[in-house]
């Protein structure tokens, strides 16, 4: 995705401040990039890694929503294979040079806004700026914690708990200090999503949400975000 190509937050005037690279197992990445020996193959790794640990979180919801059967979000999610769409995507936020006129009034480096899958795993560098929305509606900072994870939970768990377990709304903003706006920030973002024809719908029996696929949720806001 192409620097300042996305802008999270519809109602801000400007794209978000940030560049990223997808991973998804495929065809489409069989082939090392050139200038990165091994690429590949570490992002293919991480990949399974990320997995292991989404269907661990995926298990902690289904025992959190007292489900039956404890295994039920596995069955829906096969992350790796054709019919699933979750990926591991690289993030960098690049440094701002003094008097730059790249940042412009109302812009941020990434725009509030809830994931769209299920959960999100978040692995962040030590400069930090992710600020996470409290029940309140205020934002506070989500500090890196060194050899932690951070967990989202996404908009399709919440269509899932109808309600009970909420979307996390994040943003990250313009560091206001010159020496952390002079520095780049980079993460990684597992992106964790339904299977892509799995209907969604709250698992209480509700009409809360009305059935959705992940494609097609994923089709509507990407309208709104591109």
């Amino acid at each position: 995705m192409a620097f300042q190509r996305k802008r999270l937050n519809p109602k801000r005037n400007f794209a978000d401040l940030k560049e990223a690279y997808n991973y998804s197992p495929g065809p489409d990445f069989d082939q090392d990039i050139v200038e990165v020996k091994g690429f590949t193959k570490t992002m293919s790794n991480f990949y399974e890694k990320c997995t292991d640990l989404a269907y661990r979180v995926l298990d902690l919801m289904a025992i959190g929503l007292e489900m039956k059967d404890k295994d039920y979000f596995r069955k829906c999610h096969h992350i790796g294979s054709n019919e699933n769409t979750t990926t591991l995507r690289c993030l960098y936020y690049p440094p701002l040079p003094e008097n730059s006129d790249e940042d412009k009034p109302d812009q941020v480096r990434c725009g509030e806004h809830s994931d769209y899958g299920s959960i999100t795993l978040l692995y962040q560098d030590q400069v930090g700026g992710l600020e996470v929305q409290t029940c309140n509606g205020n934002y506070i900072p989500a500090t890196p914690i060194e050899g932690t994870v951070l967990v989202n939970l996404g908009d399709m768990m919440q269509r899932w708990s109808a309600d009970k377990f909420l979307a996390t709304k994040h943003r990250v903003l313009i560091p206001k200090e010159d020496d952390k706006k002079k520095t780049f920030r980079q993460s990684f973002a597992f992106f964790v999503q339904p299977d892509n024809n799995y209907r969604v719908c709250p698992i209480n029996g509700s009409n809360k949400y009305q059935p959705i696929t992940s494609t097609e949720y994923l089709k509507m806001k990407f309208t709104q975000t591109y």
